[in-house]
């Protein structure tokens, strides 16, 4: 059920114009992972998930901002990211999950993460670009079995991400922010399913790494077909 602590990863691996230093001295990131977790029927129509994890990370890699002969990241930037090992680390969490059937084929839901991570050979390099907090919620609604309609809602709070400061390289703590979607699904036959839908209604202006804003508004359309 636990994440993998990196998969929320967005921080800044390229800098202006998609260039990144290399890092030849880069050794491959290991890492122990434990977890322990439930799940069951606490009440009718209802299902529920708790899972704890703990990870042990060896050569623990992030992007790091370094100085860079100019020219080299960007015509005028005097840093750039660079994949760096920042030692030992530790991470550990939790996980809870509620789902609840309701009359007439709807549906709710909602799962919330804590996320708390240490350097444990360098405390002051704070580990980067996941957040510390994430929920997340939705609203189903099935009015036929061709049909099926979602709502969703998801906020995240607590991310750092390093950046270039005055004297170096530094770290910022992102503000939180809520994003809200919904799309429609028809099934029309087992092998085919047709999806329209909107990605941040309420056009959220929000970034994962500093300077690098995600998108607004965005509506998609998407087509399955099953052989």
């Amino acid at each position: 059920m636990a994440q993998d602590p990196l998969s929320d990863h967005q921080g800044p691996l390229f800098g202006q114009d998609g260039a990144a230093l290399p890092n030849p001295d880069l050794k491959p990131e290991t890492a122990n992972h434990g977890e322990i977790g439930v799940k069951g029927t606490p009440w009718d129509g209802g299902r529920g998930q708790l899972a704890v994890f703990y990870s042990h990370i060896q050569d623990l890699m992030q992007s790091v901002i370094v100085p860079a002969p100019t020219g080299t990241c960007g015509k005028n930037s005097k840093t750039c990211p660079q994949m760096q090992n920042v030692g030992r680390a530790r991470t550990a969490g939790v996980e809870l999950s509620i789902e609840q059937q309701l009359p007439a084929n709807w549906s709710v839901g909602g799962a919330y993460t804590y996320l708390a991570r240490r350097n444990l050979s360098d405390p002051a390099t704070l580990p980067t670009d996941t957040p510390r907090h994430r929920l997340f919620a939705h609203v189903s609604w099935a009015p036929a079995n061709e049909w099926v309609f979602n709502a969703t809602a998801e906020a995240k709070q607590g991310r750092k991400v390093a950046y270039a400061g005055a004297n170096g390289s530094t770290f910022r703590s992102l503000a939180g922010y809520a994003t809200f979607g919904l799309n429609g699904e028809w099934t029309p036959r087992k092998d085919m399913s047709l999806q329209l839908g909107m990605n941040n209604i309420g056009d959220k202006w929000y970034e994962l790494a500093d300077g690098y804003p995600m998108p607004g508004r965005t509506w998609y359309a998407n087509a399955t077909y099953r052989f």
